[in-house]
């Protein structure tokens, strides 16, 4: 059991910093985020939002552990990216039908990757 365990903490290190080495080199974008609902009760639900290759990907604050568990986005449904309400924050629309209306976004760094979602 403790080999098993230290095999699983010891890979998932390994991917964390892989994850990191691609955010800090701005190969891949990561922040903090708040999903609009398009349909149904229009709920706002927190959890973070990567940017990598050709989608984005949101996962809510209940589902990170999970494996496959979140929301693919393809790039071409982004509509545009505009400055949010909060400071910081910047706000991606989509274009309809889709899951989200929008998804905010507070990027802690490669703010200017995060406006050029809509025009890469």
């Amino acid at each position: 059991m403790g080999l098993r365990s230290w095999w699983c903490r010891r890979k998932a290190n390994a991917q964390i910093e892989r994850i990191v080495d691609a955010v800090n080199a701005g190969r891949a974008l990561m922040a903090d985020a708040t999903a609009f609902e398009a349909t149904g009760a229009r709920q706002k639900i927190a959890g973070v939002a990567e940017v990598c290759a050709d989608h984005l990907h949101f996962k809510s604050n209940s589902d990170l552990k999970a494996r496959a568990a979140g929301w693919h986005i393809s790039r071409s449904e982004i509509a545009g990216v505009r400055t949010g309400d909060k400071p910081d924050e910047l706000m991606i629309t989509f274009h309809a039908p889709g899951c989200f209306r929008a998804i905010a976004v507070t990027p802690v760094m490669h703010a200017d990757r995060w406006r050029s979602l809509a025009t890469d």
